[in-house]
């Protein structure tokens, strides 16, 4: 198991309960270390104690168990506005609100995110026209802030 497969495990034991997941997990050479960041998220969204909860039982982990034979830097995070929607259930949380996505083919579209099903979303786009877009078809999808 590679090394991002290793952590992922140790996260997955200390998330508080099913509602948290993982979203994304980066091991990266940073110079004479590696940066370890950890990206969780929750059908309600994460607050900062989860993120420190997570991050001090998976920092006590790669201490004890080892994972690490060289210095590194660990960051646990929620995904924020500036990473993409990675799993389909990320998705739920964000209906009715605009998205960007990127397909596979290079377009972009712009649209409210109407509903989500196991295999694909229903959008409106700007245009009003409502289009199913299936995630194998998604390259990646931000959502939009409105202010």
């Amino acid at each position: 198991m590679d090394l991002e497969g290793k952590i992922e495990e140790l996260v997955l034991r200390h998330l508080p309960d099913e509602r948290y997941f993982v979203t994304e997990i980066r091991a990266t050479p940073a110079g004479p270390h590696t940066k370890v960041s950890i990206y969780i998220d929750g059908d309600e969204g994460v607050d900062i104690d989860v993120c420190a909860q997570v991050s001090r039982k998976v920092g006590h982990d790669l201490e004890s168990l080892e994972v690490m034979d060289h210095p590194y830097t660990l960051m646990v995070s929620s995904p924020g506005l500036d990473r993409p929607l990675k799993l389909p259930r990320q998705y739920h949380r964000n209906c009715g609100k605009e998205l960007k996505i990127r397909l596979k083919n290079q377009q972009e579209i712009k649209a409210k995110l109407r509903e989500v099903q196991e295999d694909f979303i229903v959008v409106d786009e700007l245009s009003f026209k409502k289009e199913k877009i299936p995630f194998s078809e998604i390259e990646s999808t931000y959502v939009l802030v409105s202010f």
